[in-house]
């Protein structure tokens, strides 16, 4: 309740290298998960399942409070804590991905975002829907950070000039 709603996966990072004492102050964007991600790939753990719901949108959500025990546990090492995180969050997109192909048949998943920089993450991620029967692809050509979402601010701005230039 102290802290303005965020969609970013990456305000989780922060979050969860600030409980586990990892970074605590960050000087620069991306300095806290990048902590958490060195000290996780020492370290192996098992993901937690969260609770997954949907809210009145129809948008699949999962509550994390289920994961702040673990973080907060300082009888398991910082690389446990930083691990078990890393491999919930894996767990929860595929949770998630289940979900949606439960309701709506197969399809394809893509990952692209900033948090996808992560080497960890992607590579638990990747393995995780592979073996669930996803097919998943990452970007080749565009980054997946924001350099990805200029480059979709461009190509919608030039699908809409051509549209405005036809009429």
């Amino acid at each position: 309740h102290n802290c303005p709603p965020s969609s970013a996966v990456g305000r989780l990072f922060d979050a969860a290298a600030a409980i586990t004492g990892i970074c605590q102050t960050a000087t620069f964007e991306g300095q806290a998960p990048m902590y958490l991600e060195q000290v996780a790939r020492t370290c192996k753990g098992e993901a937690l399942t969260l609770n997954l719901q949907s809210d009145h949108h129809g948008v699949l959500r999962s509550d994390w409070q289920g994961l702040l025990p673990v973080l907060t546990d300082p009888s398991l090492p910082q690389t446990d804590r930083a691990y078990i995180f890393h491999a919930t969050l894996a767990q929860a997109l595929l949770d998630q991905a289940d979900a949606i192909r439960a309701q709506r048949g197969d399809f394809a998943v893509g990952l692209c975002g900033g948090v996808f920089q992560n080497r960890l993450l992607t590579e638990l991620v990747q393995v995780k829907l592979a073996r669930a029967g996803f097919r998943v692809y990452l970007p080749e050509q565009i980054p997946v950070n924001d350099g990805g979402l200029c480059y979709g601010q461009i190509i919608e701005a030039a699908a809409m000039l051509r549209e405005t230039t036809r009429d």
